[in-house]
């Protein structure tokens, strides 16, 4: 038997390096280069080793480099094919050059949100080692989520794992500054810890951080420092370096306030602080007043800290009895800051996903119909020399400069988008102050081209590798099996938009329900026809005695300036920044238990508060001018209070006193009321405890209130004018901000309501992309029956019996798609649900109503084609053919 020979083993991989050039500068040019390679071979082995391994690297870069060349001028080649093929074809590039700039400017434009919020790191060295701390109960007890200082010296003591630890108010305070002509101006403030400014590790642009010995607890009264914000720094003093070491005056302080230093420029936490303020607290202390930043040693990781936290905890809980049935709840502090916009903007950049694929999904029926027109020509190439590899990569190449188009077209509509948004309120929301086009929007957007280029190049390539060419060369083309593939996969595409088009419109629906819910949702009284009168006076006093004295004048002058109006005052006003505490309640005559110590909110109301704000009086007396001090402790509470501590109702004329952490027996008050209950924090959580006393009862009145005025029938906005001329009479120095009730409500809605405009905007586009493929592919269809079509009609077929076949052909994909689309909204709403307020992803209203809009976008663009085919003159179609 004679043995097969053998290719030597540097031929083998000489041709093998020969691959790397396209199929058609193979053949006599590879032979050519073969003959030579191996007589130049043959003479370096003579010469030995050395000389053969010199000439491999000799050869295989300059291979290389030709076979790159090649493949460059090739793909230049196609490059103008391409655009002169999409110049034939002005308005199919076009309509494929607009469909998929909707679809990748609205990603482009969410994604660079999502980016400016989620994935931009924050501004501090490391900032993945930033950890943002907080507390929650275990058992059901209201608590605020803060930390307590010596929960945050138990932290400290994790040393393998935590390198920092600082505190800061989770608000910051409106203080006054004086200027030297004693014009007032308010700041925001925020009160730090020791730790805060190590844990962000940011350097002072000027003088330094506060020492240990500013933040340790002394006796007296001390005026803290202050480190100033650059921003301030440069609005209030010019960006004067000298400031660094001199006093400025602050209304509400008994003695100058020196400054120590100016912040970094990237340092804004919380968002929008002026001034940084020293706090004095003692390592042991129970009091849970802070937010806390973490910074994590190298390599450690956050799964570490919380199995080391929960073990911190579960000691301080042996001696500390507040900490008992308590837990650390961490996670990153970008995660922290974004809080509740981090789910909005994830849905939503899920829409805008779907709508891409929606939007390539039509492009690609485009170019399948595109293609099926051109198979004669491809069918033509082929048989002229060109391998189907050739074939397939010009239609990707042409796929390639449609993306392209596309993609730039997006980008910039993407920009337009972005600008869009902010006007829309985002904006205001938490990192959106800038929303930057960085190089990570530039990689989504090179990513999606990819994508798009991928999904739209597929079924036309597909389509062109399976051609017949005998067929196409000897046929019409119409018939052949492949175009009846290319048939069913245009319908397939088709059932698939239906379904994103119908999952888009059910999450616009959903949102729009979720709003409407939060809208009207009982916020437990009457914003309409309320001003709010957020009043701080930059006056000194004399004692409590003389803050009531100017409060009551104050009250008079509002009251005189509005015509008699119902004028009520209070710490907090709800939605806005809460002043109020939170303490342990004890019910008098009931025993306690140290191990199940229950809160409420402790809130201080003027006589008129409830009157003035629409609240109903459930049961009781309102507070009253009599209600001083000197006078017997009352209190009011909410309908939440009586549920939790008197589950038989029986609340009126018993008495609670309150503390922390240790009840307080000397603050026994007297329930004299009991009034509806009140959403403070948010419109999607339930009202908390709350338990009102009377600000005139209050050992030190609080010096700034917020005054809501009700003018029921008149527009609050004529009114302002009016109490803003009154209380400069009144009180020229201090600061006033007046706000419509209403507006303070709808304020709260803003990150609701951006998500839910953006989700209708991508469910009309959706229909509208969803109507223009169906329109696209029946069309499409009803050009390749016209022969069929007429020849019925020429043999009897009536126009209704054209429109009703292809209406039905229509129906079928349509039920499918509907069928499809109710599944993955079903699927995506159950996924989201958590997120959305109210949101319950088998309502059949919501189901059965975006079913019926879609179907009816699908009847809609379905019967148009189907119209003009039943239109048609059989004797012109037949002549045609």
């Amino acid at each position: 038997m004679k043995r097969r020979s053998r290719q030597p083993r540097y031929l083998r991989l000489f041709r093998t390096l020969l691959r790397l050039f396209p199929a058609e500068f193979r053949g006599d040019f590879g032979g050519d280069m073969e003959a030579d390679f191996t007589d130049q071979h043959r003479d370096a082995a003579r010469n030995g080793r050395r000389e053969t391994v010199g000439l491999w690297l000799r050869t295989a870069p300059s291979i290389a480099r030709a076979a790159a060349v090649e493949w460059g001028a090739v793909f230049v080649s196609d490059l103008r094919f391409a655009f002169r093929f999409i110049a034939r074809a002005p308005g199919f590039a076009m309509a494929a050059v607009a469909t998929l700039a909707i679809g990748i400017g609205a990603t482009t434009a969410v994604f660079s949100v999502v980016n400016a919020t989620l994935l931009r790191p924050l501004p501090f060295p490391d900032p993945g080692q930033l950890v943002s701390v907080r507390t929650r109960t275990t058992d059901g007890r209201l608590s605020t989520g803060l930390l307590s200082p010596v929960e945050m010296s138990s932290l400290l003591g994790v040393e393998p794992v935590v390198e920092s630890v600082g505190g800061y108010g989770p608000q910051p305070v409106t203080i006054t500054l004086l200027r030297s002509d004693g014009a007032p101006v308010p700041l925001l403030a925020t009160g730090v810890t020791e730790g805060f400014f190590d844990a962000l590790r940011l350097p002072m642009a000027y003088g330094r951080a506060f020492t240990h010995e500013e933040h340790a607890p002394i006796r007296g009264n001390v005026p803290p420092s202050a480190v100033l914000s650059y921003s301030a720094w440069k609005t209030l003093f010019g960006a004067d370096p000298a400031v660094v070491g001199r006093n400025i005056r602050v209304a509400e302080g008994s003695a100058d306030v020196p400054v120590v230093g100016v912040a970094a420029p990237e340092l804004d936490l919380p968002h929008g602080t002026d001034l940084w303020f020293n706090l004095r607290t003692q390592s042991q202390a129970v009091n849970h007043n802070y937010d806390a930043i973490l910074r994590l040693r190298p390599g450690a990781t956050i799964e570490q800290l919380r199995s080391a936290a929960s073990v911190q905890m579960t000691a301080l809980a042996r001696t500390v009895p507040s900490d008992a049935n308590r837990e650390f709840v961490v996670r990153p502090l970008v995660a922290h800051l974004v809080g509740d916009l981090r789910p909005t903007l994830l849905i939503v950049l899920g829409a805008t996903l779907l709508l891409l694929l929606l939007a390539s999904g039509n492009v690609t029926n485009l170019l399948l119909a595109r293609a099926t027109a051109r198979s004669r020509e491809m069918a033509v190439r082929a048989a002229l020399g060109a391998g189907r590899g050739r074939v397939v990569r010009q239609v990707v190449t042409e796929s390639l400069v449609l993306a392209s188009l596309g993609t730039a077209a997006g980008v910039l509509l993407g920009l337009a988008g972005v600008r869009f948004m902010l006007v829309l309120g985002a904006s205001k929301l938490p990192r959106l102050q800038s929303v930057p086009f960085d190089w990570r929007v530039l990689v989504f957007a090179a990513a999606v081209l990819g994508c798009s280029t991928l999904i739209m190049a597929a079924a036309p390539a597909w389509r062109i590798a399976g051609f017949d060419i005998r067929a196409l060369l000897n046929e019409s083309g119409r018939t052949t099996s492949s175009t009846r593939g290319t048939s069913r996969t245009m319908r397939g595409l088709i059932v698939a938009e239906i379904a994103l088009a119908l999952a888009l419109v059910a999450g616009a629906a959903w949102l729009v329900q979720s709003f409407a819910r939060l809208r009207s949702a009982d916020t437990g009284f009457i914003s309409e026809g309320r001003v709010v009168v957020d009043v701080r006076p930059t006056r000194r006093f004399n004692g409590p005695g003389d803050v009531r004295a100017w409060t009551d004048r104050l009250l008079e002058s509002i009251r005189a300036a509005s015509g008699g109006a119902l004028v009520g005052t209070a710490g907090t006003f709800p939605f806005t920044q809460d002043r109020d505490g939170t303490l342990y309640i004890g019910v008098q005559g009931e025993a306690r238990d140290p191990d199940d110590m229950r809160g409420a909110r402790i809130r201080s109301v003027g006589p008129n508060f409830f009157n003035a704000m629409g609240i109903t009086l459930i049961a009781g007396r309102p507070f009253s001018n009599a209600d001083r001090t000197g006078s017997e402790p009352v209190a009011i509470v909410n309908q939440a209070f009586v549920r939790m501590f008197f589950p038989n109702g029986d609340a009126l004329n018993r008495s609670v006193a309150f503390g922390y952490p240790k009840i307080d027996p000397h603050t026994a008050s007297r329930i004299v009321g009991i009034v509806a209950d009140v959403r403070y924090a948010s419109l999607a959580e339930d009202p908390e405890p709350a338990c009102y006393l009377p600000l005139a009862q209050l050992p030190t009145p609080p010096m700034r209130q917020a005054v809501v005025v009700a003018t029921p029938g008149r527009d609050p906005e004529a009114l302002i004018a009016v109490l803003r001329e009154a209380l400069r009479r009144f009180d020229p120095g201090s600061i006033l901000t007046f706000t419509p009730a209403a507006a303070i409500v709808g304020a709260t809605l803003e990150r609701q309501q951006l998500g839910m405009t953006l989700m209708v905007i991508f469910g009309a586009i959706a229909l509208a992309l969803a109507a223009i493929g169906i329109y696209g592919v029946i069309a499409y269809a009803s050009a390749q029956r016209r022969g069929e079509m007429a020849t019925r009609m020429a043999l009897g077929a009536s126009r209704w019996d054209v429109f009703s076949l292809v209406m039905a052909s229509g129906r079928r994909f349509g039920v499918l798609g509907l069928l499809l689309g109710v599944a993955v909204a079903y699927a995506g709403g159950r996924i989201i649900a958590g997120s959305v307020f109210g949101m319950r992803p088998s309502d059949p209203l919501i189901l059965a109503g975006a079913c019926a809009i879609v179907g009816a976008v699908t009847v809609a663009a379905t019967a148009i084609p189907a119209l003009a085919l039943s239109r048609l003159d059989p004797s012109r179609a037949l002549r045609s053919e």
